[in-house]
């Protein structure tokens, strides 16, 4: 299920193309570098998987891609425009970074989901986007339906419903790339997996997951392992299991 935007305006359309990163490194103050030589290749339209152990500097890598952190050296680039040239509201226009803890504001269900969101998102793009993340139903059996009220905490939805509500803004936002950190780990497995197989079939979405759970890693068409900040494989799930390194300890673990 794809989703069209038509008022994708050119500021951002120049940006669609491939992520090139090229020797990236990164240190916080005088410390030791959280990412070391980074260099990778994000094709328009992939469905890309990172995965390591906690601190393997996996959330700092993407958190680079909007901009949250520059690289201390190297080259990251979109479409081959220069990350230094773009500004932060066109590249976050242009991508679109869900935090694994969800941000909940007071009002509306209907106002928080259009948060962000593209101009002239209709009630069937909601209920597009709201099917994809598996809140619709939900969300119809509220009293109020799409127009319940939630407190700032949101304290009427489980932390799931929560995850579920900031995936479904995220599609409904102009960004042509999303990135998913650890997005569903609120989730039992088989919603995750449902959900996670509805957004690998998208084809006009560029996907990063950054995940914990292998079973998710592994429906990604590439993944990339991280280890002490830096790229120790690549390859298909498949791929990497043969090679009985790295990858494949994670998952024997």
């Amino acid at each position: 299920m794809d989703f069209i935007d038509e008022n994708f305006n050119y500021t951002t359309q120049k940006l669609l193309g491939d992520i090139t990163l090229s020797g990236i490194n990164y240190q916080y103050g005088y410390g030791k570098n959280v990412l070391n030589n980074v260099s990778t290749t994000i094709k328009v339209g992939e469905k890309l998987a990172i995965v390591g152990m906690s601190g393997s500097g996996k959330s700092t890598l993407v958190k680079m891609l909007v901009k949250f952190f520059d690289p201390t050296s190297g080259e990251l680039e979109f479409n081959g425009y220069p990350s230094n040239s773009i500004s932060k509201s066109s590249l976050r226009s242009y991508i679109n970074y869900v935090p694994q803890i969800p941000y909940i504001f007071s009002g509306t269900i209907e106002e928080n989901l259009k948060l962000g969101g593209r101009e002239g998102v209709t009630l069937k793009d909601i209920n597009r986007a709201c099917e994809v993340a598996m809140i619709k139903n939900d969300i119809e059996n509220m009293p109020l339906g799409i127009n319940t009220k939630l407190d700032e905490n949101a304290s009427i939805l489980s932390e799931g419903q929560k995850q579920r509500i900031t995936i479904a803004r995220a599609l409904l936002s102009p960004a042509k790339v999303l990135i998913f950190d650890e997005s569903t780990s609120s989730l039992d497995t088989i919603t995750e997996k449902k959900i996670i197989e509805q957004l690998i079939g998208m084809k006009d979405k560029t996907i990063i997951f950054v995940v914990h759970r292998l079973s998710i890693a592994k429906k990604a068409a590439r993944i990339l392992v991280l280890d002490s900040g830096e790229i120790v494989e690549e390859g298909s799930h498949s791929e990497l299991l043969a090679k009985k390194g790295y990858y494949y300890k994670l998952l024997k673990a």
